[in-house]
């Protein structure tokens, strides 16, 4: 029998801590509980959500008029190995941070690039997380889903998943038809590559360290991200508040010439990204207050709640960072967070 809650506080289900009250909510522990939450769902009339850690959501404010799932299957096992490689199943409900030490204490390479990333497994490909030039669709074989059009399990191959920055199948087309239950990883046993990112290249360069273990990449990865991102427990946020501008190469070139310290990413032969959080800074908003709400003085991507922030006070202020970005360089920033909106009923 699956509980179902009622008027439970959103704002404890989500790193920002911000939101109203969701209309109903539950947990799913099992993959077999979807069917009977989806059935109540449907006779109540509410849209059903699926999450995870809430770490890259935004709950508005007022009564939110859905029935709210948290991803709670847990579990991680070894579901095939040969002499080169090795695939771990995760559960959707399993902490991301869990699966990368997990995987990094069997010594197997892939993921220790995501180190310290919030959030749970089953939203590492709905938004293709990513870190320090790596993404988890680098490492997915595929992923367990319940289809919602038929009631069935299925399984999407790497390629069905269509991963892109920051995207997949489950951000698009697949929105709202497919809830993942599980995640498999193709994870190497040859040894680590230290990831190609200036930050981390420079930290063993220093130190001579042209072989680091998994585990020494993963404490650099660590510590340099909590140096720069501040910690959802004890200051509110979703990380990365906006998404890394791509551009055509010929537009980062005028904006090199312009300004030569801006870091340049590429991304194909004809695209690069340009980091947001560069272009927040220059705009002049480093650590500027909107009230409850204010830009990380450490790191202009972030935005945090200094303490009863609502979704109102968000959005203002993520609004005020476009316009002036836009108004400075012509580029248009995109949130990173999904936002689920809520009502004054």
């Amino acid at each position: 029998m699956v509980p179902f809650s009622e008027y439970t506080d959103a704002r404890d289900h989500c790193t920002f801590r911000i939101g109203g009250k969701f209309r109903y909510f539950t947990e799913i522990r099992d993959k077999e509980e979807l069917p009977a939450a989806l059935d109540f769902s449907g006779k109540k009339g509410l849209p059903f959500l699926v999450f995870g850690e809430g770490s890259n959501l935004i709950f508005g404010d007022g009564i939110l008029n859905i029935l709210a799932a948290k991803m709670s299957i847990k579990g991680i096992e070894i579901t095939g190995e040969d002499d080169d490689s090795a695939d771990v199943t995760a559960g959707a409900g399993v902490i991301w941070d869990e699966l990368v030490e997990h995987a990094i204490r069997a010594g197997y390479s892939g993921l220790e690039a995501l180190s310290a990333i919030p959030g749970s497994v089953g939203a590492s490909p709905v938004q293709n997380v990513g870190a320090y030039g790596s993404e988890a669709g680098d490492t997915i074989r595929s992923v367990e889903v319940f289809d919602r059009t038929d009631g069935r399990i299925k399984t999407l191959s790497h390629a069905g998943c269509r991963f892109g920055y920051r995207d997949s199948l489950f951000k698009r087309e697949g929105k709202g038809r497919y809830i993942i239950t599980g995640v498999t990883f193709r994870l190497s046993k040859q040894p680590p590559r230290i990831p190609h990112y200036p930050d981390i290249m420079e930290y063993f360069r220093e130190r001579d360290q042209a072989t680091p273990t998994l585990s020494e990449i993963r404490d650099v990865i660590t510590k340099i991200r909590w140096s720069k991102l501040p910690d959802p427990a004890v200051l509110p946020n979703a990380g990365s508040f906006f998404k890394n501008h791509v551009a055509e190469n010929r537009m980062v070139l005028r904006l090199k010439e312009a300004y030569p310290d801006v870091r340049i990413f590429p991304v194909d032969e004809d695209h690069s990204k340009i980091p947001a959080g560069w272009l927040i800074e220059k705009s002049g908003l480093k650590g500027k207050s909107f009230g409850s709400i204010s830009v990380y003085e450490k790191n202009a991507l972030v935005l945090v709640n200094k303490g009863g922030a609502t979704s109102a006070d968000l959005k203002e202020a993520g609004n005020f960072i476009v316009n002036t970005v836009r108004a400075k360089f012509g580029i248009t920033l995109e949130q990173e967070p999904d936002e689920v909106k809520g009502s004054e009923n």
